[in-house]
């Protein structure tokens, strides 16, 4: 079961739309699970990024957020007002007594190094307990993607799991700094899996090392 984790570079930068387009190409090849360890902001009985994540995906694709808290907030200070003291532990058994699917997608909250609980671990963090098999980190595009995507890899890379960027536009660019940012990328020795370009479902895909891959060791 490869298990992909999806962060970005901060929030707001479409990782869950690229969640959901992930999950409708891998449906397509088998069972596909999204994961969301923890999310913020969402008021009880409120729809989440899974919930949107589900009705973009189609058949095929099931969702789990084994940990949600009212606040806006960063994950750690939203559970406190609810009087939990969020830890890394709590997390993973939820996620180990998941049960397995062919593709497991695991989206982050916020950037790729918002602490995810109280003790200031984050998604690296989980990433390495589960054993992930890759990264994807959605950097979006407009000016200024080359030093995000640069700085997002970096810190990714200290894993030593293998990291593709997916440039996400939110809002329209011009063509200029569309074509930097690539070249940007591919001069720095990055790379790309996909594209998503604003007001589109689509992707445009570069490389998909998830499709064949061996089983990952985590459960």
């Amino acid at each position: 079961m490869p298990t992909i984790i999806i962060t970005g570079n901060d929030t707001g930068v479409g990782k869950t739309r690229v969640s959901a387009a992930l999950a409708r190409e891998l449906s397509a090849h088998g069972s596909v699970q999204v994961v969301k360890p923890v999310e913020t902001g969402v008021a009880p009985g409120g729809q989440g990024d899974v919930e949107s994540v589900l009705a973009q995906a189609g058949a095929g694709v099931a969702g789990h957020t084994l940990m949600r808290f009212h606040e806006p907030m960063a994950p750690a200070a939203s559970a406190a007002l609810e009087g939990v003291r969020l830890q890394l532990a709590d997390l993973l058994e939820a996620y180990r007594a998941l049960a397995p699917a062919d593709f497991r997608l695991v989206e982050g909250a916020g950037g790729i190094a918002s602490p995810l609980d109280a003790d200031g671990l984050d998604l690296c963090d989980f990433a390495k307990a589960v054993e992930a098999d890759f990264i994807v980190a959605v950097v979006e595009d407009r000016l200024g993607a080359i030093n995000q995507a640069r700085l997002t890899h970096a810190y990714a890379a200290e894993l030593g799991v293998p990291v593709y960027l997916w440039l996400n536009a939110t809002s329209r660019q011009c063509e200029a700094i569309l074509r930097s940012n690539r070249e940007g990328i591919a001069a720095s020795g990055l790379t790309l899996c996909a594209e998503l370009a604003c007001g589109q479902d689509v992707p445009v895909w570069h490389a998909q090392p998830w499709l064949g891959a061996q089983p990952s060791r985590s459960a």
